[in-house]
């Protein structure tokens, strides 16, 4: 079978380079990925979560959930520089990830759950969502300090 044929505008577009995105087009598009890493590496956790029935757990879930994605965009790209970079790829910071970001999320559900502080009321849902918020931030904060640690004991 032979191919088609097609205009010419057809065939232009299908030569001519993408275009660069704006600013608020790269953040979308790290959000993406920082949205994607943060959240498929840490599934287990947040399978766990939800499937508890506890609200205040579904909502401390929740914060942590989008302080990874938001916070993962922002370090991983540079946009906010705290400390070492952020780790490479590499299956071994994979594999730290996978562990870490569940490590976080987990400490922000059994955290707002056990502490106790938090009701099924509207109010309380929303104090656990902004606890998890906080666990979420600090583990994005401390993981390039973890992955330096990783690394200086590989050199050792």
């Amino acid at each position: 079978m032979s191919r088609g044929v097609t205009d010419p505008e057809t065939e232009a577009r299908q030569v001519r380079p993408r275009e660069e995105n704006d600013e608020l087009g790269k953040w979308l598009s790290d959000l993406f990925d920082g949205t994607a890493e943060a959240t498929v590496l840490g599934l287990p956790a947040l399978v766990v979560a939800t499937f508890s029935g506890d609200f205040v757990a579904s909502s401390a879930a929740l914060g942590g959930a989008v302080a990874l994605s938001w916070g993962v965009a922002a370090y991983r790209n540079g946009r906010l520089s705290v400390g070492p970079e952020w780790p490479p790829f590499s299956v071994l910071y994979a594999g730290v990830r996978a562990v870490w970001y569940n490590l976080v999320l987990a400490v922000a559900v059994f955290g707002s759950v056990a502490s106790g502080l938090f009701s099924a009321s509207p109010a309380g849902l929303a104090a656990a969502t902004v606890a998890g918020i906080a666990v979420g931030a600090a583990g994005v904060l401390a993981l390039p300090f973890v992955a330096a640690g990783i690394e200086s004991g590989r050199r050792l």
